[in-house]
């Protein structure tokens, strides 16, 4: 090759790998954002088939159920609250659950209370954010009240 033809074939192979190198880093940097990763522990030696259907429950069901593993997913304070709970229902639906029993543990960014210049009281801050965070409870109904997935 000549001396501009060998120029401009070099010059495509360096974009062509800094261009994979870039997207390289856009899937890395991708894989860092998404936060909602829920974490299992599992309560029992006993594995389940999926379920189709996943209750979300506030406190715990009258019921008779049995607990096959604790969840716990974590976001960013921009993280939607409905998208930890989509990944918690998720991953219990994978493990064979039939409902999940859920506690809001979010946490406050900084200080909850700020002084009131005005009248000299602490009051809520009102620009305060929020670290969202659930544990759920997975659970499989027994005895009658099983609906078999």
């Amino acid at each position: 090759m000549s001396g501009p033809v060998r120029w401009i074939a070099a010059g495509s192979r360096l974009r062509r790998r800094t261009a994979g190198v870039l997207a390289l880093l856009l899937l890395c940097s991708a894989g860092c954002v998404h936060q909602e990763a829920v974490r299992v522990r599992h309560l029992t030696t006993a594995r389940y088939l999926p379920s189709r259907y996943v209750q979300v429950y506030r406190k715990a069901p009258e019921n008779p159920y049995e607990k096959i593993a604790v969840l716990e997913a974590s976001g960013q304070p921009d993280t939607p609250r409905s998208q930890l709970l989509d990944s918690i229902v998720e991953k219990a639906r994978e493990l064979g659950a039939e409902a999940v029993i859920v506690e809001d543990k979010s946490q406050p960014i900084g200080n909850p209370l700020v002084m009131n210049p005005t009248g000299g009281m602490y009051t809520v801050n009102p620009g305060m954010q929020m670290i969202p965070r659930y544990r759920a409870t997975a659970i499989r109904f027994t005895g009658e009240a099983s609906s078999g997935g």
